[in-house]
């Protein structure tokens, strides 16, 4: 008889968990790209964003790794060091990556790298460029008959360098698992956009007081 009351319990457990919603919460992973030359802001932004969001007061609703090119230690265009959490080597599993902008040749100056945006792109991950990381996911083809939008400056270049596209003026195009935004600051509003799909209006706008920004 005894062998029969762990399975039991198990089971009234996992009921339990369905009909009252008590099952493990689990936060969304998210991956940022960062390499020598990226913008600050373009990546710093939607981490600052995604850091901040919390479901309650102690549950976070994403947890966030900067994953670089090669080494750890990178330098932003600022000058600024960045110290990545992993390499494209050893990364985790994710959900979600940023690609944030700089190198624009990013993708064909590095295979490694380009597979590993690729490769995600066919697993069940959402892609989000900001800025002229535009131009890397276009490199590699992602973009191909897609709205896209990327930094004012670039939009022409984008437009004649990669044909396929559909240049959009939004500052945010969505395009189901591949999103892009405008420039610099606009990553900021694609991370808002993404809280509010993953987590809906009211966390969002929480996120949005907390950090005092005006959308």
């Amino acid at each position: 008889m005894k062998r029969f009351v762990l399975p039991i319990i198990i089971l009234l457990i996992s009921l339990t968990e369905t009909v009252f919603g008590f099952e493990e919460f689990k936060p969304i992973n998210v991956g940022i790209l960062v390499y020598d030359e990226v913008y600050l802001l373009d990546f710093a932004g939607p981490y600052e964003v995604f850091f901040d969001t919390f479901i309650n007061d102690t549950t976070r609703g994403f947890r966030i790794s900067l994953i670089a090119v090669k080494e750890l230690k990178i330098k932003a265009h600022t000058g600024t060091i960045i110290k990545a959490d992993y390499t494209i080597d050893n990364a985790p599993e994710i959900d979600l990556l940023i690609v944030p902008g700089g190198n624009l040749k990013l993708a064909a100056q590095s295979e490694k790298t380009a597979n590993f945006i690729k490769d995600r792109s066919n697993l069940n991950c959402t892609i989000m460029s900001v800025c002229t990381g535009a131009f890397i996911l276009a490199d590699l083809g992602l973009l191909n008959y897609m709205k896209a939008t990327t930094w004012y400056g670039a939009k022409q270049m984008l437009k004649q360098k990669y044909p396929l596209i559909i240049i959009s003026d939004d500052r945010l195009t969505d395009n189901g698992k591949i999103l892009t935004t405008a420039g610099v600051s606009a990553g900021i509003d694609g991370a808002f956009y993404l809280v509010e799909k993953y987590y809906g209006k009211e966390i969002a706008d929480r996120t949005r007081k907390y950090i005092e920004w005006d959308k």
